[in-house]
């Protein structure tokens, strides 16, 4: 069955850039194509409520970037039907349009991440204009200069294993300490986790949400993290990275993530 699209536009001329919106999606369909291949997540947060939850926060922030901070919404309008009720300009809502699609395609990309924790004083992330109230974007000249200073202070560099994200399913990577050659983590250190969910919008682009977590997580993967570091979702294209910064304290956690690029699943054969 194609994907079935009810579109209500609000004003006159929708289509035209920027103008706000409403378009519902049925989006059982491609949930449906997308379990096909990767089979069912076990856990009590339903497929299409984490699709919500993630559209959600990632088309708030786009609409936010764009002056439209209002502008942005996300609703299960038939639960049972699994239809979605869009606001947001032509662009976000051709963005939910294009991440369906990706659910359908075959084969289903995934995605690979890479991930480095960094631990420093506060002062040395201000002095590198890193702040907590959004993602930033990141590239490599100036984390290598970030590195560096973390170093000096006898900060700390935890780097994560690679993450390859299958679309819709929780991932969860923990930072690699100690080793051939480096320290152990301290005594009585707490375990640091990186979990999150992606999708792709296309061969070059993604969005995801991430937590960090300090301590243990939820048996249940599908259940965000209590009392997470940070929790933050955006939109990302391969080759790009990002920081996201927490504070506490005189101390900044800081997570820079890169998305290095995809691969291909072969489809998951059904069982007759």
């Amino acid at each position: 069955m194609r994907l079935c699209c009810a579109l209500v536009l609000l004003g006159i001329g929708g289509s035209l850039p920027g103008q706000v919106r409403q378009q519902v999606f049925e989006v059982a369909d491609a949930l449906g194509a997308l379990e096909d291949k990767v089979g069912a997540v076990p856990g009590n947060v339903q497929p299409v409520d984490r699709l919500v939850r993630l559209l959600t926060n990632v088309l708030k922030r786009e609409a936010k970037a764009a002056g439209q901070p209002n502008a942005a919404q996300v609703v299960v309008r038939r639960p049972r039907q699994q239809m979605l009720l869009v606001q947001g300009d032509r662009e976000l809502c051709d963005l939910v349009q294009s991440v369906l699609d990706e659910m359908r395609r075959e084969p289903l990309p995934r995605l690979h991440l890479t991930c480095t924790v960094l631990v420093m004083p506060w002062e040395i992330a201000a002095a590198h204009g890193l702040a907590t109230n959004d993602v930033q974007a990141a590239d490599m000249a100036s984390m290598t200069k970030l590195m560096r200073d973390v170093v000096k202070v006898k900060g700390t560099l935890r780097n994560l294993p690679e993450t390859i994200a299958t679309p819709l399913v929780p991932f969860v990577a923990e930072p690699r300490v100690g080793g051939e050659g480096k320290p152990p983590p301290p005594k009585g250190a707490e375990t640091v986790w990186l979990r999150g969910e992606a999708v792709a919008a296309s061969s070059e682009e993604a969005l995801l949400g991430v937590q960090l977590v300090r301590g243990n997580l939820p048996e249940d993967r599908t259940q965000l993290p209590k009392g997470a570091v940070f929790d933050r979702a955006f939109r990302l294209r391969v080759g790009d990275g990002v920081t996201i910064t927490a504070k506490n304290g005189k101390t900044a956690t800081v997570l820079w993530l890169r998305f290095t690029g995809t691969s291909t699943v072969a489809p998951r054969r059904r069982v007759v």
